[in-house]
């Protein structure tokens, strides 16, 4: 079988200069086919929910994108934009109907941070990284803690934090009462509850454990300390901090739920919806990942619109860079490392559900080595759109790297994804620790149940008749 023969303006010649490049029209990424995620979603409502989400992300990227500067400096996104997300259903993606929401599910999710990243990656992480623990929520905690909670505005938007400067828990008759302070709380400045990671110390009758409370949001204080990173300064990763507030018991959840789960969660028995029967291990990275995808994607409408506006250096004529063969084959690759990346994450959203689904239906448990092998996943999709991000700054020219240009802006976005705490070098192991010990498990099933199958098939031995 031979390949099919190249079109003619596919020669791969090394610096073969192109003529015929058509003028830009308008700032690539905010009209036409490839501006947009393609909607692949089966089910008739979520794909008419899903495709009026993409669209209004994009009616608002252009204002996205002239305020990314501002978003910066004021470490947040704007009370308009705020009140478009709310306007829309941004907040409402994975929360259950029952309570109003729009149960699209994780795949969604991811499409739509994508999305709202495409105009301002610092806007999605903040949207992201708060929006996201519906879900949580969701699957977790008890069905009188969600009325509370959800039935208090008809939305959540709730940043979660275990980075505590310091923390104390004391018990009470009735629950605890919970002080600290604790960083990074990503969406802390429109946020309508928190969850601060505590440890709840042993009693006569219960051992320490570590656990996550709910906190409604005039009961802490959103500190003025963030945008002095070097990059995602819009992203609202204030830190809070809280003193002696109660929290009755059934706003604190054991963290059970971690790594891995076997079996229909509380979330899916109030629900019915087994995507919320899956393990936090198996998604929490995604909500970054989305944010990096939607970003690699804001980078290459700027190159795109950088080489087709600016002459192509030690080339005879006056050239385009977008008319050489160099800058294309740049522009090239990293759009095929975002689209790979795009896709991974799409799937990975859709195998989260699959789990939580086989562990709902108790065939088959959601356990440590799938969630920490999802986890891996996104930290590759954020790879991916980090090597494409190096290509495209290397070779867009220097002025680009100044001050206030948007890809000098995105170039500093995906290094603080690579520069966090969590990463990729410190999970890759430990992931291989849970998919040796879970290959043992299913061995050692499988030798029992071979044992037990071997003695029924034993024949008796007859007794002796004297």
């Amino acid at each position: 079988m031979t390949r099919a023969k190249a079109a003619p303006f596919a020669n791969p010649a090394a610096s073969q200069n192109i003529t015929g490049t058509a003028p830009l029209i308008s700032e690539p990424g905010l009209q036409g086919p490839y501006s947009q995620t393609v909607v692949t979603e089966q089910d008739p409502r979520i794909r008419t929910e899903l495709q009026r989400l993409l669209d209004r992300a994009r009616e608002i990227r252009p204002l996205l994108r002239e305020r990314q500067a501002q978003t910066e400096a004021d470490g947040q996104y704007s009370a308009e934009v705020h009140a478009y997300l709310l306007e829309h259903g941004f907040y409402k993606v994975l929360l259950p109907s029952r309570f109003g929401g729009l149960e699209l599910g994780v795949p969604a999710f991811f499409a739509v941070i994508s999305e709202v990243a495409r105009g301002c990656p610092s806007t999605a992480w903040c949207l992201s990284l708060s929006a996201a623990h519906t879900l949580t929520l969701s699957s977790y905690w008890s069905e009188e803690a969600q009325k509370s909670v959800f039935g208090k505005h008809g939305y959540m938007i709730a940043p979660a934090s275990g980075n505590p400067r310091s923390a104390t828990v004391k018990h009470t008759e009735d629950g605890y009462l919970i002080s600290g302070t604790w960083r990074y709380c990503s969406g802390a400045p429109y946020s309508t509850h928190f969850f601060p990671t505590i440890v709840v110390p042993a009693t006569e009758t219960e051992e320490e454990f570590r656990a996550w409370a709910v906190i409604d949001r005039e009961d802490y204080t959103v500190l003025d300390d963030w945008g002095r990173v070097i990059g995602m300064r819009g992203s609202g990763s204030n830190s809070i901090t809280m003193a002696d507030v109660f929290v009755p018991y059934e706003r604190v959840c054991a963290e059970t739920w971690t790594t891995d789960a076997d079996g229909p969660s509380v979330g899916y028995g109030i629900h019915g919806n087994r995507a919320y029967s899956g393990v936090f291990m198996g998604f929490a990275e995604g909500e970054v990942a989305a944010a990096a995808v939607g970003l690699g994607y804001a980078a290459l409408d700027e190159y795109e619109r950088i080489i087709r506006t600016t002459k192509a250096p030690f080339v005879d004529g006056d050239v385009l860079r977008a008319d050489s063969t160099d800058w294309r084959r740049v522009l090239g690759m990293a759009m095929a490392q975002i689209d790979a990346a795009s896709a991974a994450l799409i799937r990975a959203g859709q195998l989260y559900e699959e789990y939580a689904a086989r562990s709902a239906d108790g065939t088959e448990a959601f356990d440590g080595a799938r969630a920490m092998r999802l986890n891996n996943l996104y930290f590759v999709v954020e790879e991916l759109v980090w090597e494409a991000l190096q290509s495209l700054i290397r070779t867009a020219g220097t002025g680009i790297s100044a001050d206030g240009q948007p890809l000098q802006r995105y170039f500093r976005d995906i290094w603080t994804t690579q520069s966090r705490a969590d990463q990729f070098q410190f999970f890759a192991a430990p992931a291989m620790a849970y998919h040796f010990a879970g290959q043992a498990a299913f061995d050692e099933a499988q030798a029992s149940d071979r044992a037990a199958a071997h003695e029924d098939d034993t024949p008796a031995v007859p007794t002796a008749v004297g």
